[in-house]
């Protein structure tokens, strides 16, 4: 009974394989409208049994470039003649190996010539076509960047939901908050994929919406003192770079801004760039280059003072349905991997990263920082304790009798954010100092003095509420 048992579970099993399986015109079908995962097994059947049928190899190729499998495309590509060469440029691209891809469109471009004076005499050499010219464009932008590999050590990976992955990014409450785009007044317009970046007392909110054009543009605005929202003010076209902005988060300095773009100066689709506010606009953006951008989409880049962890998310890995977010320890001045490390490709490519740790360093006071952050959703806080002459305490902007009084609560806030932003700046200075590193005490002297600016410019604001309310 067992035994029958047996042969008939493995007759079942090969019923099912045969009728999922499907023929080699259905599997044509499925790649002419691009379902390249269905596609590729029988594709890599039909082209196996016939090596010599270029179209079949490069179907099989492609389909298996496409799914994933790059190891398995580059032998059918190589078999499909002068119309593999691109593919296989884009899969050397995509591996990192830049050069690679510039000699095999140097090759693909040269035989096209030659095919063209063979048919022709006299012949005009013709541009390359647009999709490799972009292609060399891309390949010679990651060649460059290789020289800028920047050394971090990552010290954890998580692969998340796509629609849902900026809720395991574990934020300290003065870091700020990423939220959904549900989380803006309802007369907000947003882009369909974006994330809100909020400041700690949600005050202040950064987020990408549609212009006239369908293109995503950054845009912020701030709570006004009777508690509505201004009408939301674009960052500048410049950060788009002619494409698309999204993702932002801002340091809790005000002034320094991370998000992402496919416009020009991004190597693949979404590349993190930064940018600094300059008054009321932002200075020309720069990429961040690798290890965290890729020739896939990387975006929303983080970073904790107060954990002391950076967060971004890549769909380099190719994970259907899931992105990966990296976790890394941020570098207080850019230390580059140098240029003839015979590990650099890999390290752009993040193939380890227990090979961006350093050796027998230990991480377990950020990974206990980052775990003891409270991750249940934080409500906005929108009161304060403000004690006046007469015992009087207000809560509330409309607490206050004066409208003046608003205004100047606003920044005293402001100044209570930059305090508290100063002396976490301080504390980690003196905590490097304590463990040799000398040279930052003329730092820790300018902050030091900075921080007695602050106390006394919020007392005289404090001052001025004061009489404002008499």
């Amino acid at each position: 009974m067992k035994l029958r048992n047996i042969i008939l579970a493995i007759l079942s099993a090969s019923f099912c394989l045969q009728a999922q399986a499907i023929t080699l015109d259905e599997a044509k079908a499925a790649y002419s409208r691009g379902d390249y995962a269905e596609a590729a097994p029988a594709l890599k059947d039909a082209a196996e049994k016939e090596p010599r049928n270029a179209r079949l190899n490069l179907m099989a190729g492609v389909a298996l470039m496409r799914s994933s499998r790059p190891a398995e495309a580059e032998s059918f590509l190589r078999k499909a003649g002068a119309e593999g060469r691109p593919y296989l440029a884009e899969l050397a691209f995509n591996e990192y190996r830049f050069q690679d891809c510039l000699d095999i469109l140097d090759e693909h471009r040269e035989q096209a010539a030659k095919s063209r004076r063979g048919k022709k005499r006299n012949a005009e050499p013709e541009p390359e076509d647009e999709q490799s010219a972009a292609l060399r464009e891309k390949a010679e932008m990651g060649l460059s960047m290789l020289d800028r590999v920047e050394k971090i050590a990552i010290i954890d990976s998580i692969n998340v939901d796509a629609d849902e992955f900026f809720k395991v990014y574990r934020l300290a409450q003065a870091a700020g908050r990423i939220l959904s785009p549900s989380s803006l007044p309802s007369e907000f317009k947003s882009a369909d994929n974006t994330t809100v970046y909020a400041t700690e007392n949600s005050d202040h909110m950064i987020w990408a919406r549609p212009d006239k054009d369908e293109n995503y543009r950054l845009v912020e605005s701030s709570l006004l003192a009777d508690g509505s929202w201004e009408t939301p003010v674009p960052l500048g076209d410049n950060l788009a770079m002619g494409g698309d902005s999204n993702y932002p988060f801002l340091m809790s300095d005000g002034m320094t801004l991370y998000y992402a773009s496919d416009g020009e100066g991004s190597l693949g689709g979404l590349d993190i760039f930064i940018s600094r506010r300059d008054g009321t606009s932002f200075l020309q953006p720069t990429n961040l280059g690798f290890p965290y951008n890729s020739p896939a989409n990387d975006y929303l880049l983080a970073i904790d003072e107060v954990t002391g962890a950076g967060w971004w998310a890549t769909d380099r890995n190719a994970i259907p349905g899931k992105v990966t977010v990296y976790v890394f320890v941020p570098q207080e001045l850019r230390i580059n991997y140098p240029v003839d490390d015979p590990e650099l490709a890999h390290r752009a490519r993040v193939t380890s990263i227990a090979a961006t740790q350093e050796k027998g360093k230990d991480y377990s006071a950020i990974r206990n920082a980052i775990a003891s952050v409270d991750s249940r959703p934080q409500k906005p806080r929108t009161s304060f304790n403000f004690g006046l002459p007469g015992g009087r305490v207000v809560h509330t902007f409309a607490d206050f009798h004066n409208p003046e009084s608003q205004a100047l609560m606003n920044r005293y806030l402001t100044g209570c954010r930059e305090l508290a932003d100063t002396k976490a700046r301080l504390a980690r200075m003196r905590a490097s100092y304590g463990k040799g590193d000398t040279s930052l005490s003329a730092d820790i002297l300018d902050t030091e003095r900075e921080i007695t600016d602050i106390r006394a410019r919020m007392a005289d604001i404090a001052n001025q509420i004061a009489k404002a309310e008499q």
